[in-house]
């Protein structure tokens, strides 16, 4: 089944990179971003729909800081969120996209809207304010370059803007040139990041 663009997963995340030893932990921000697929996992926004791109994108703690200090830098607690989701979020504990699949406790619904699948859907959604502005105003300004292409695939003007607005990143990092500081349980697939697809011409132009 194909997902829309703002379809959560409907199965867990399964971890493609493995870095480990940064502090602080911004340090696993590049294999976050590849990881993750340059968005957030809550409310589904891409880092070209901001100004300043991957600067308004950071590392959630699943498990929160103040509840489990001794995970502040395992990568394997941390996931890609935009910084408002982030700011919003603090301290709660939701859903953990790499243990549950999101896509079975959030669905997209009518003009936009999140729909709760559960209780736990729904508490990400109000928690979070995915069904209010400026979340809300994001997916609408998407949706429409959407269906705007989809309307008219032939005009140069509308594939031009759906290519800005859902192609990658322009900066997409190397994971190959970087060292973690401690082990990379999965060095091999350094080489599956999105960069060197790019560089063989083997990455789409949208996703």
């Amino acid at each position: 089944m194909t997902l829309g663009i703002f379809d959560h997963p409907t199965r867990p995340h399964m971890r493609r990179h493995g870095p480990l030893g940064y502090d602080p932990y911004s340090g696993y921000k590049p294999w976050l971003r590849d990881e993750f697929h340059f968005r957030c996992v809550y409310c589904l926004e891409r880092e070209r729909w901001y100004p300043d791109r991957a600067a308004s994108f950071s590392a959630d703690h699943v498990i929160p800081q103040s509840e489990d200090p001794t995970r502040i830098c395992d990568y394997t607690n941390l996931v890609y969120a935009c910084t408002r989701c982030n700011s919003i979020k603090r301290h709660l504990r939701l859903i953990d996209p790499t243990a549950f699949a999101v896509g079975y406790h959030i669905r997209l619904g009518v003009d936009a809207l999140f729909v709760g699948l559960t209780p736990e859907g729904g508490d990400v959604i109000d928690n979070l304010r995915l069904n209010k502005n400026p979340a809300l105003q994001e997916r609408k300004k998407a949706l429409t370059v959407q269906n705007l292409y989809a309307g008219a695939p032939e005009n140069e003007h509308a594939k031009a803007l759906y290519l800005d607005v859902f192609g990658y990143p322009d900066d997409l990092p190397d994971l190959t040139v970087l060292k973690p500081p401690g082990e990379n349980s999965q060095p091999h697939n350094a080489f599956t990041c999105y960069f060197l697809r790019r560089m063989k011409a083997s990455l789409s132009e949208v996703y």
